[in-house]
């Protein structure tokens, strides 16, 4: 955190926070799903954390990217949002591929497999890029509004 300024360390926290207390209330209501329906929604309950944990990442990171506080300052972050979105282009791929040789992986049984694994960590790849893109859009309208 030493390259973060304060801002940027506010709203890592702040959202921090958030991520946090909306990790607890999925598992509190995945833990009374269980307990009430007797229902799984996934092939085992640790894939039901798992899938859990990715949705929670998936908040911090975006609101992050989107609030100027995921890069550091000195970071190239087009470059970097290149990256990130061609690593979530090829892992969204590889889980499509997965997906029609062995559809059981993602699906089985009306429940989600593990091969939705890497279709969530393809998700947060692309969605680093994307809401990046999106933030420095509307700070250029943002701009020409100004002028």
């Amino acid at each position: 955190m030493k390259k973060y300024d304060k801002y940027q360390k506010f709203i890592r926290y702040k959202y921090g926070y958030y991520s946090f207390n909306l990790l607890i209330s999925l598992f509190l209501f995945n833990y009374f799903l269980g307990l009430i329906f007797n229902f799984q929604w996934a092939a085992t309950k640790e894939l039901e954390v798992i899938i859990i944990m990715f949705v929670v990442v998936l908040f911090f990171v975006n609101i992050s990217v989107y609030q100027n506080a995921y890069f550091r300052k000195g970071e190239n972050k087009k470059s970097y949002s290149w990256l990130f979105l061609i690593v979530g282009l090829f892992s969204l791929y590889t889980a499509f591929q997965t997906f029609l040789i062995s559809p059981e992986e993602i699906i089985i049984d009306g429940k989600l497999g593990r091969g939705v694994i890497q279709l969530f960590s393809g998700l947060i790849f692309i969605s680093v890029p994307l809401t990046y893109f999106i933030r420095v859009r509307i700070d250029k309208k943002m701009e020409n509004k100004e002028q």
